[in-house]
């Protein structure tokens, strides 16, 4: 499989050095590389290195394209910041049909919803990567969650996510717990709400006046969660005692506790005791870069295609970017999940004009009465006699416009998985 890699990091190089030295892929471009340029010839010297990452739109360069965190740094040259940059990236990218592995958190939340509705309009694949999600322990937790029976610790009931990281600054904790937002979510299902907790508030601060000028610290954030199932679940951040970056999930249970033992890059270890459940430690090798590169592959394929998997990483991000509001408000922050369409967002539009005009309408009416009434000198005006045509034209016109959803484009299979599919079924 020939890849291009757009934007880079340390993730990013981890799935390439795995995709090139250790499962046979090639790359075979790079963009918006900038300084790191060395540690990409490193992994793969033959590799284009270039900023023109527009060529990788036409589909013919690569089969498919890993889009990193880290972004171009051309704000300067280019004018354009570049966060907007790597939306415009993703949207046209998507629109093409372009397979893409994207390394999670990519982009805010509504972004990454208007690139799921260009998704599913262009057939295309979107494969989010999370470093840790497809660890096999992970899937034992759930499993217990869904059959207390099964579990050695009896009925779960609380899930407590412990994180210890040196880079403790915003962004690192925003993206880190959108991330860890993966991994809770398997357990207790779809985040619906979150209550963040961290320094104090100022004394005498009125929670519904003004937003405050500087955002608060999130060094020691604390989080608590609810989802589907009927489990409480906290997460938590702070500095790591020994130096290195860890974490621990802990599972408690009415008849003991399981603690699943996250390091950094390594192997993960899930400990099991409690009155009724024999003491044991189990080893779980970390699954990385080499499940991100299968799954990707399987979706150019298209076979085992996750529909909901990009749309799951926005709703992290999306209970990412709640915690501040829940900070500035001192409150519980409810998330909808709504399912976002383009006939949905045509409909939100369409409704939004129909309250305008008919204000407007009204408005109309109402000083039509006031002249013709008092018969104003208003109404001796050759402007003015037509004043019924200038309140039906556009009444006229919004309700032409609703026709415009029937003209929509309906959702096509993409030509490349055509032609795929049928080389396949002519092997």
């Amino acid at each position: 499989m020939r890849l291009a890699l757009l934007g880079v990091d340390d993730d990013a190089l981890e799935l390439v050095r795995w995709a090139v030295l250790a499962d046979g892929h090639q790359l075979v471009a790079a963009y918006d590389v900038g300084s790191r340029a060395t540690d990409v010839a490193a992994v793969a010297p033959d590799a284009l290195v270039d900023d023109t990452w527009e060529s990788l739109v036409l589909g013919t360069q690569a089969d498919a394209v890993i889009v990193a965190r880290g972004q171009a740094g051309l704000a300067n040259e280019t004018g354009i910041a570049d966060d907007e940059r790597r939306a415009e990236q993703l949207r046209k990218l998507a629109q093409a049909a372009v397979p893409m592995l994207v390394v999670c958190p990519a982009c805010e939340a509504i972004v990454g919803f208007e690139v799921e509705m260009i998704r599913r309009d262009s057939r295309g694949v979107i494969v989010p990567y999370v470093p840790g999600q497809q660890q096999p322990a992970v899937g034992e937790l759930a499993q217990w969650l869904a059959d207390p029976e099964r579990s050695p610790i009896g009925a779960i009931e609380q899930v407590q996510l412990e994180r210890e990281q040196a880079s403790r600054s915003r962004p690192a904790v925003l993206a880190q717990f959108a991330r860890d937002m993966g991994l809770l979510r398997q357990l207790i299902g779809t985040i619906r709400s979150i209550s963040a907790s961290g320094p104090p508030p100022k004394v005498g601060r009125d929670p519904l006046g003004p937003k405050p000028t500087e955002l608060p610290s999130l060094a020691n954030l604390n989080v608590a969660l609810s989802g589907e199932r009927d489990v409480s679940a906290r997460w938590s951040i702070g500095p790591p005692p020994a130096g290195a970056d860890a974490a621990r999930l802990i599972v408690v249970g009415e008849r003991g506790r399981a603690t699943l033992h996250m390091p950094r890059g390594s192997a993960w270890s899930l400990e099991v005791g409690g009155a009724s459940a024999a003491g044991r430690s189990t080893d779980s090798p970390f699954v990385g870069p080499q499940g991100a590169i299968q799954s990707l592959q399987e979706a150019v394929a298209g076979r085992d295609v996750d529909e909901t998997a990009w749309l799951a990483a926005c709703r992290d991000q999306e209970a990412a970017e709640a915690i501040d509001r829940s900070l500035a408000r001192g409150r519980t922050i409810e998330l909808f999940n709504e399912e976002h369409t383009e006939e949905d967002s045509f409909k939100g539009i369409m409704a939004m004009g129909g309250c305008l005009l008919l204000v407007g309408a009204l408005g109309v009416v109402f000083l039509a009465t006031i002249v013709e009434g008092l018969r104003l000198p208003l109404r001796d005006w050759t402007v003015w006699k037509y004043w019924p045509i200038y309140l039906l034209a556009p009444i006229a016109v919004f309700l032409m416009l609703q026709l415009l959803q029937l003209v929509v484009k309906k959702e096509t299979p993409n030509l490349k998985r055509l032609v795929s599919g049928e080389n396949q079924a002519d092997g």
